[in-house]
């Protein structure tokens, strides 16, 4: 603490007043006859040690209230960052960090946190005297605007109008050691400042790092100004296709999770489901305060092919987290070829493959013989079909290892040795060991005994009772040395009759039977034909993490090689469209820093490609804040200081800059001690 008038301190002297009038009146003493000492001495005990305790909190109270009066004249002050004389010829340094990231697009009393942020940097630089030298900086992404000598406020407004609320997630933190670095290399450059202060305006997540520290450049001054709470707000958490197979023209299950933030309750919300824009479902809930709920839609997806889907609730506080996109395939077409040997009985499979293509049209068969597959025969299949491959040529096996190597997929039925050999290339390709066939005898056979039921192809089967639909097995192919595969379907012997392998980036479906009925009744079971319908579906429905991405992140996607010479152009889900140069080494491309939410398009050369769709980060929730006691902590009390909401911001900033004058406390306790000296001292009637 210091005085602006510190010359007036001399009349404390006076503060020696009441204890000279005290010494003067204990000196003079009257002297009064008595007849007896005796109520003297009661006298001496009771009244007089009372009087002279009243006489010294007299004194106590009259010579601090002058004390105070006195300090008051000479204007005590707490002392600022700035020395008491001003700053006049002191340069000064002043760096703005706005927070321009999603949640700062909140709104609060129909203004958004980033331009309240906005009005209130440009208050606080308005009342500052001088002219000062400013680096001003957006968060989201990281970007320094200007770093010039302002006078003007108009220039002010140029500067904070030209950040742009964004989708993107914060990296507040990261921007904060990143400014006072390149603040400090500015002043290596042109001359240090006398004064460097950093206000910063964010809502200050909790995504800070773990030991995260102030930059070394411990000579700044921060100024931190949180924001005001939001109200109330809904968030779109997660939707996604929860069925495992996403077929045309049957039903799809979607999920989504909602969860509710706020003080209030929310009556009558309506939650929507949109695929490709049209709505196909909707829910109309209440939601209590903190309140999570789960909500199953079902509904058609239509045509094959990219389907968008979107679930939306009503715009709120916060619009960012009001919709959550996603996007599935459903498959456009299914290319096969089925390989038999010469005199293998097909017909129950061709029939079964000819009713399926006639009840979806997605389903291309194309059949060939044993020892007709060439190097390129498999290229452009999305399966192969293999009926009884006892023995396979040094090529078809080749061909088959490729195929799985580039992620084909392959749907293989042992049955009888061709020419009494039996199929040793199955142990060759790493896909299991064949040890014989187990075969009933007469009217005995062997039945299903377990099913993954979890497993894509039978969860959710279209069948009222799926044990009783299992086939009967009359005869299979017992193998050994399976590895990490999965068993689909088991027999009563605890033998495999379906089991599925990952073969390079391929898979592969081995049933251990026939569609014969010699060794199986399954292509007479009303199961046959969409338990094909299923594995095929299963085998080429894509799974690609491009489909889906975050606001902020970059993304990978992989481009055929003969398009790479083609114009690569990303359009946005607000039309603005990107140019991208390939790599040509990994034939992919990068889209780096997606910016918007929503369904982006890509075409080469004109002509559409692909699409994915972009969801805000999971980290940019506006209720996930940092508290004051928390900021604190980070910061530091002689280093910082943080400006709540609820504070005139203008004049804290002031009162940490320049000092706060203390006069007014210092003469509102003068007249406190002068009012409890009064009725102390007060004269009491007998």
């Amino acid at each position: 603490m210091n005085f602006l008038a510190p010359s007036i301190l001399w009349g404390l002297f006076a503060a020696a007043i009441p204890v000279l009038i005290h010494l003067i009146s204990i000196l003079q003493t009257q002297r009064i006859d008595f007849s007896t000492v005796r109520f003297i001495k009661e006298l001496e005990h009771d009244i007089i040690r009372k009087l002279k305790l009243r006489q010294l909190l007299l004194l106590i109270l009259r010579t601090a209230a002058i004390i105070l009066l006195v300090a008051a004249f000479a204007r005590p002050v707490r002392v600022g960052y700035f020395p008491l004389a001003g700053s006049v010829g002191q340069s000064t340094r002043i760096a703005v960090l706005l927070d321009n990231s999603a949640t700062m697009d909140g709104r609060v009393e129909g203004t958004t946190l980033l331009q309240r942020s906005k009005i209130l940097a440009l208050s606080l630089l308005d009342n500052l005297e001088g002219e000062f030298i400013l680096d001003a900086y957006q968060t989201s992404p990281f970007r320094r605007l200007t770093s010039e000598a302002i006078n003007s406020k108009q220039r002010l407004q140029e500067i904070f109008e030209s950040i742009q609320p964004t989708s993107r997630p914060d990296n507040i933190w990261t921007a904060i050691d990143s400014v006072v670095a390149r603040s400090d290399h500015e002043e290596t450059l042109v001359g240090p400042s006398a004064n460097r202060e950093l206000y910063i305006f964010s809502d200050f997540p909790v995504t800070v790092q773990e030991g995260w520290q102030l930059p070394s450049q411990n000579d700044w001054r921060f100024y931190l100004f949180p924001q005001p709470n939001l109200a109330n707000n809904l968030r779109v958490k997660s939707a996604e296709v929860s069925s495992l197979l996403k077929m045309p023209n049957q039903l799809l299950t979607v999920e989504t999770l909602i969860s509710s933030s706020g003080n209030d309750v929310k009556k009558d919300v309506p939650v929507q489901l949109f695929f490709d824009e049209s709505r196909t479902g909707q829910v109309v809930s209440d939601f209590d305060p903190d309140d999570d709920k789960n909500f199953l839609f079902q509904a058609f997806a239509g045509e094959p092919g990219i389907i968008q889907g979107t679930v939306e609730i009503p715009d709120d506080d916060f619009p960012h987290d009001d919709t959550h996109h996603f996007q599935f395939r459903m498959t456009e077409e299914i290319r096969c070829l089925l390989l038999r040997t010469d005199d293998a009985d097909r017909s129950l499979l061709t029939m079964a493959l000819r009713a399926l293509n006639e009840s979806t049209q997605v389903v291309e068969v194309e059949e060939q013989v044993f020892g007709t597959v060439g190097a390129t025969l498999l290229g452009g299949r999305d399966v192969a079909l293999l009926l009884n491959p006892a023995v396979l040529t040094l090529r078809e096996s080749k061909a088959l290892e490729e195929f799985l190597g580039d992620g084909g997929s392959a749907v293989i039925f042992l049955g009888d040795a061709v020419g009494g050999k039996s199929p040793s290339w199955l142990k060759e390709s790493g896909i299991a060991t064949f040890t014989g066939v187990n075969r009933m005898e007469e009217e005995s056979f062997f039945t299903v005994e377990k099913i993954a039921r979890r497993h894509p192809i039978f969860f959710e089967f279209p069948a009222a009772d799926l044990e009783e639909e299992m086939p009967q097995v009359f005869a299979h192919n017992a193998i050994s040395d399976l590895g990490r595969a999965d068993i689909l379907l088991s027999l009563s012997n605890g033998e495999p009759l379906l089991l599925e392998k990952e073969i390079g980036s391929g898979r592969i479906l081995l049933f251990t039977a026939l569609p014969d009925l010699a060794w199986t009744d399954l292509p007479v079971r009303g199961i046959f034909v969409p338990l094909l319908h299923r594995i095929l579906i299963y085998l080429t429905e894509e799974v690609s993490q491009n489909l889906e991405a975050t606001v902020g992140k970059a993304l990978v996607l992989s481009i055929p090689r003969e398009d790479l010479s083609k114009e690569i152009v990303v359009t946005s889900p607000v039309g603005m469209e990107t140019k991208v140069i390939p790599d040509y080494v990994r034939e992919q491309i990068m889209i780096e820093q997606i910016e918007s939410i929503g369904v982006h398009t890509v075409t080469l050369g004109g002509e559409p490609f692909s699409s994915f769709v972009a969801n805000l980060d999971g980290r940019e929730d506006p209720y996930r804040r940092l508290s004051t006691d928390q900021l604190e902590d980070l910061f530091g009390d002689e280093t910082a200081r943080i400006v709540v909401p609820k504070e005139d911001a203008v004049k804290a900033v002031n009162e940490a800059r320049r000092g706060t004058e203390l006069w007014h406390l210092f003469l509102v306790g003068a007249f406190i001690l002068l009012g409890a000296e009064t009725w102390i001292g007060r004269i009491k009637e007998a």
